[in-house]
């Protein structure tokens, strides 16, 4: 979307860079969490981790056709994401509506097994 942005942008030295792909029902990445991501020692801070079910929201939309921001998100953890270790999150539009859009999406660790889940509401712009 935009190099400059947090999660996805290539040219964000601060960033996640995030490498989302499409694929048949929706979008998909892999995660290895950077260090500089952990609220306590070696886990995630959840703000990390709601941000990547944001991102793949917003990517499901944008692969559909829609250009979207975010109007509500309910994030659920399972466990604790951590650093070291690779995650696969993927996301999918359930329904769209006039001008909002449900998507969800959801963190896999390596043996697919939940770690988080969201369930985005998204707004369509331009």
């Amino acid at each position: 979307m935009s190099d400059a942005c947090f999660a996805c942008g290539t040219g964000n030295k601060n960033g996640l860079h995030l490498d989302i792909v499409e694929h048949d029902s929706g979008v998909q990445a892999t995660i290895d969490p950077p260090p500089w991501s952990a609220g306590y020692r070696d886990v995630v801070h959840g703000g990390i981790v709601a941000t990547i079910l944001d991102e793949l929201a917003v990517w499901a939309a944008f692969k559909a056709g829609h250009r979207s921001v975010t109007a509500e998100l309910a994030m659920r953890m399972k466990d604790p994401m951590k650093i070291g270790q690779t995650y696969t999150a993927d996301a999918r539009v359930v329904n769209i509506k006039h001008r909002l859009i449900a998507a969800e999406s959801r963190i896999l660790d390596r043996h697919r097994a939940l770690i988080a889940s969201a369930t985005v509401k998204l707004l369509k712009i331009g």
